[in-house]
């Protein structure tokens, strides 16, 4: 290929609006262009970047002879709100603004794919009749809309992406288990072969649901989850999954009973602590408090008012609650959005002025919820819904007095609440959490019968009997993979792509004075060679001085730069890979150590 017939247009300067390394280098070497908020054009060096990451994750889950043997379909992007609806998903997803809807000329109305579980399950129950046609697993590698509520970041945070996913069937949680091995064992090398440091983390199953999932995260410092892990043990976990155990608080001396204090003008757990420091409790420290937080829950058939609580030198984090929420909610559910409730609503739920509630008398919603590693059997210090007074030698197990509007009494729910940070204990090992950043580019989900059942997709098993499908699903976000190897491979001059992904291997520069018709030969049988032997190598024959061609492929990124010159005279040209030091090599060798780099960087 030669450069002068390719699109390149590079910038200088960084974009504007670009707010991380992978956002401000695909626009600045060309191979994004925005499109509105959200929205971007793939130029064709991107194009051939993602062709090469859907290719490596085609071969990797559709060998014929493999454990997965999926096989590729194309779905609709448009999906029939009737379709939606037999799984129960589209009034959730309008309620949530996840999915982006259209009407045709009848006023007929569509979804614009973000997921494709009922379009694809569907097609299962059409042509998957009997057990001896399970397992199968079908997968595309197509467009998905979100209606992003702010997107960021480039291809991060988008209304319209590119995605792989894939369903498979089967008739037992066995064969699942075994297709969901696999499927992750698959993701590994995909990854590998991308020139990824990626791992997988134990994560929630969010809107998709199902009984357990994992997520492919690329370790990057920009990454937008946060991973706990134990190296030794190989535990790693999303923080909105991540358990961990807390050290106890240390003993204190506290009164028999619940005892009012009055603590004026201090609500804040700290300035509670430093109140009662000098008033009575000198021992006394931000883990002897429980901390009341309040909600308001909002699903597709209920609005509920939530009090949660953890101890008082921790965080809840909300996706945890939100969880908690969903299952004691049941049919109710699931939650589409929570949110703190206002100081009027404080007011109205516990009869005092926000920074003083707690669970005992006085406390009115409709659920509670206590986090796990609250101890039941011990003394704390707690909101006496009054203002301006706390219970100080609280005890959960004695002293909760919770009641809904109605005047019924709330039980509180025990869960897992606590946001687990570093430091905390591995459940198994007792050994300390560490912590990292993690772009999520992959997900693999054990989703059950959850979607056959609801759609009556059966197929007849060997008792001759109908029966639902039991279900995995795993996805592949290509576009956020481009970007996050980005993230991973980049310096001050610009992208360093992996060689699988890059969108050429090798940029042949003619350096020599200008029409030198010995650099000019040696350039285009060079490039001749090594096109023959199956390389993706460009002839940069533009009519610009060396340093710019120099600069634009070092921002550009492709992995081998050769520099045909004033060493040619001495049959000498030179290999500088993107990531290394430059050498001089005979002109002879310079196809077959070429060849040999790539192959050897294609592991």
């Amino acid at each position: 290929m030669r450069a002068s017939r390719l699109t390149i247009a590079t910038l200088r300067e960084d974009p504007a609006e670009a707010e991380v390394a992978s956002h401000r280098l695909l626009l600045r070497a060309g191979f994004l262009h925005k499109s509105g908020a959200g929205l971007y054009l793939y130029g064709p060096m991107m194009h051939r970047v993602l062709d090469r990451i859907q290719r490596i994750v085609a071969e990797e889950i559709s060998r014929p002879n493999g454990a997965i043997a999926a096989q590729q379909i194309t779905m609709p992007i448009l999906q029939e709100q009737a379709l939606w609806e037999k799984s129960g998903r589209w009034a959730t997803y309008q309620a949530s603004r996840t999915m982006l809807s259209v009407k045709d000329r009848k006023d007929q109305i569509f979804g614009l794919a973000p997921t494709a579980e009922e379009v694809v399950t569907d097609y299962a129950a059409a042509v998957l009749k009997s057990y001896t046609q399970l397992p199968a697993c079908f997968f595309q590698q197509h467009t998905k809309f979100r209606d992003e509520i702010r997107p960021r970041f480039g291809l991060m945070r988008v209304k319209e992406f590119i995605m792989m996913d894939a369903y498979s069937f089967h008739a037992d949680e066995a064969s699942l288990d075994a297709t969901y091995q696999a499927m992750r064992d698959a993701y590994h090398r995909t990854f590998r072969r991308m020139g990824l440091e990626a791992f997988a983390v134990e994560a929630d199953s969010g809107a998709i649901g199902g009984s357990g999932s994992h997520e492919f995260m690329v370790a990057a410092a920009i990454g937008e989850d946060t991973i706990l892990f134990q190296p030794e043990t190989g535990y790693a976990a999303n923080r909105e999954r991540a358990v961990g155990r807390i050290a106890p608080a240390p003993a204190w001396n506290a009164p028999s009973t619940a005892t009012l204090v009055h603590t004026p003008s201090v609500g804040a757990i700290l300035e509670v602590m430093a109140f009662l420091n000098v008033n009575g409790y000198p021992d006394v420290r931000a883990e002897h408090a429980l901390k009341c937080v309040l909600f308001v829950a909002r699903s597709l058939t209920a609005t509920v008012q939530v009090a949660a609580f953890v101890r008082g030198d921790r965080e809840i984090h909300e996706v945890k609650l939100i969880n908690a929420i969903t299952r004691a909610l049941g049919d109710r559910g699931p939650v589409l959005d929570l949110r703190p409730m206002q100081p009027d609503e404080v007011r109205a739920a516990t009869s005092a002025e926000p920074g003083f509630a707690g669970p005992g008398t006085g406390l009115t919603v409709d659920l509670a919820f206590i986090d796990r590693q609250l101890p039941a059997d011990q003394p704390l210090i707690a909101g006496a819904n009054r203002t301006d007074h706390h219970l100080v030698g609280f005890r959960l197990d004695r002293d909760v007095v919770i009641r809904n509007a109605r005047g019924g009494s709330v039980t509180p729910i025990v869960d897992d609440l606590l946001a687990i940070r570093e430091g905390d204990a591995d459940v198994a090992s007792g050994k300390p959490l560490s912590e990292r950043r993690g772009i999520e580019v992959g997900h693999v989900f054990k989703l059950g019968t959850k979607y056959s059942a609801a759609m009556q997709a059966n197929y007849m098993g060997q008792d001759g009997k109908l029966h639902p499908y039991i279900m995995g699903c795993y996805g592949i976000g290509s576009s956020r993979v481009a970007a996050a190897a980005v993230e991973q491979h980049h310096d001050a001059d610009g992208i360093r792509w992996p060689m699988a992904i890059a969108p050429y291997q090798v940029v042949i520069v003619p350096a020599g004075k200008p029409g030198d018709p010995a650099v000019g030969a040696a350039s285009q049988d060079l490039h001749d060679r090594l096109e023959s032997a199956g390389i993706d190598v460009i002839l940069d024959d533009r009519d610009l001085k060396p340093g710019v061609k120099f600069k634009d492929w070092d921002l550009i990124g492709i992995p081998l730069r050769i520099v045909i010159g004033k060493g040619l005279a001495n049959g000498l040209v030179e290999l500088k890979p993107r990531t290394g030091a430059m050498a001089e090599i005979p002109v002879g060798e310079a196809a077959e150590r070429t060849i040999a780099a790539v192959r050897a960087a294609l592991v």
